[in-house]
């Protein structure tokens, strides 16, 4: 007698009615062994049946989340949120999702709510603190990690987090303890190693920090930004320029900090700087690309001038900032150091605090001279480098500083006039101000069709 072949188990389609747990089960071994469809209908099945079970919804939203159908996991996570009393891994759940949409105002409500109930929740804190991070009040971010690492004392991300936050505030050392404290829970962490290597060379502590950068590259010898720190301190040749992703982690990392810090605390001044220089030569209705554009300051001066304005940054994070401020016609995603794909030539362009990550400027230099119209304006900064035998030098804390004769000769090289150019003190680096060279050019050169 040949034996019947084995059938897979599947859930049937009437159930008595005390099996629901036994489905459920069923159903958390699918999740757990990847069969997601079998998951999913085994919750559902449940939830026909306990459509209010806060655990089954909550299971189900991450079986969608698990899906890439983060539309309906919001829905089943909303749901069970909104039970009485309401499921706390679902609110936990909708908070991450809200934060990942970039909805942190969103994210804090729920945050808020979770902690009031049960306040001894350290992941909720911390996440907490990114989000306030995300809008831009360090104050409450810092108090949010501070908890985080008190109800959480063996959470090595809270303790970078403080870290980052610390820095932020310039309390080097305690940013230094807090990144410490993260390595020492998690030795691996190349995050923690990184920040406290910025930290250690801020203190001028370099022969330590060199150590926590190797630590990085003994876990990933291709991280480039730790690589470029290391020749900051002119361990090796110094670089062309600043790795893209090293740029790109930097300002993505302080976007929601960054207008606060950089104005109030630093005294930044050079959009206001550059546009007093080149406002003689500004006219109306110009086509004007913002290079660099940040999260838009300075923007507001251009704007009256601009028939069109143009704003690219390296970080998706200051964009979004921009936008906010609903000045640009355009904005963009850009590495200055590929191919300009603009489809018209410029008028203007302008750069404030942008060529300080780039050594050699030919590549941008050219492009830039290629990107405007005969006669165009191009107008930016650069920290100043009084030694004119050199043509830059890259300092220990990852900035680039240039010589006013090469500017010269790189604007020359590609057809652009100095027409103008003043030393000013741009901003500054722990108490010290910043010396600067501002610069506006004239596309004198140009082509004539035979």
């Amino acid at each position: 007698m040949t034996p019947r072949r084995l059938k897979k188990y599947s859930i049937p389609s009437k159930h008595t009615k005390d099996d629901s747990e036994s489905v459920l089960m069923k159903a958390s071994f699918d999740h757990k062994e990847g069969r997601l469809a079998e998951a999913e209908k085994g919750y559902l099945e449940v939830l026909r049946r306990k459509p209010d079970w806060g655990q089954v919804l909550n299971a189900l939203g991450t079986v969608f989340l698990d899906q890439s159908r983060p539309d309906k996991a919001r829905k089943v996570f909303e749901k069970a949120a909104n039970l009485r009393p309401p499921n706390f891994p679902a609110c936990y759940n909708l908070a991450r999702l809200k934060q990942r949409d970039n909805d942190h105002k969103g994210a804090i409500s729920i945050y808020r709510a979770m902690l009031e109930k049960q306040p001894g929740l350290g992941e909720a804190w911390n996440n907490l603190g990114v989000a306030y991070r995300e809008i831009g009040d360090q104050d409450e971010a810092i108090s949010c990690f501070q908890k985080a690492v008190v109800f959480a004392p063996d959470m090595a991300e809270a303790w970078n987090n403080l870290g980052v936050a610390q820095d932020e505030f310039n309390m080097i050392e305690n940013a230094s303890k807090s990144y410490r404290k993260a390595i020492e829970i998690r030795s691996d962490y190349t995050s923690a190693h990184f920040n406290l290597g910025i930290s250690l060379q801020k203190l001028r502590r370099f022969k330590e920090a060199r150590e926590h950068y190797k630590k990085v590259l003994e876990t990933r010898p291709d991280d480039e930004a730790a690589k470029f720190m290391l020749q900051s301190m002119g361990t090796s040749a110094t670089p062309d320029a600043a790795p893209v992703e090293h740029v790109r982690r930097i300002f993505d990392r302080c976007a929601g900090t960054f207008e606060r810090i950089l104005v109030k605390d630093l005294e930044y001044k050079t959009p206001e700087l550059l546009f007093d220089l080149v406002r003689p030569y500004l006219t109306e209705e110009m086509n004007v690309l913002d290079l660099g554009c940040g999260t838009g300051l300075g923007a507001q001066l251009y704007r009256p001038f601009a028939k069109k304005l143009t704003g690219v940054d390296v970080s998706s994070k200051m964009l979004e900032k921009a936008a906010e401020k609903k000045i640009y016609n355009w904005l963009e995603v850009f590495d200055i150091l590929q191919d300009w794909p603009f489809p018209q030539k410029f008028d203007l362009i302008y750069s404030s605090d942008v060529f300080v990550y780039f050594g050699n400027l030919d590549t941008i230099i050219r492009s830039a001279s290629s990107n405007l119209v005969c006669g165009g304006i191009i107008a930016f900064s650069v920290e100043r480098l009084e030694d004119n035998d050199m043509g830059y030098r890259l300092f220990p804390n990852g900035r680039y500083a240039h010589s006013r004769t090469y500017i010269q000769d790189c604007l020359m090289r590609h057809g652009l006039q100095l027409i103008k150019e003043t030393k000013s003190d741009i901003r500054k680096q722990s108490g010290n101000p910043v010396k600067g060279l501002l610069i506006v050019a004239k596309k004198e050169v140009c082509r004539v069709a035979s």
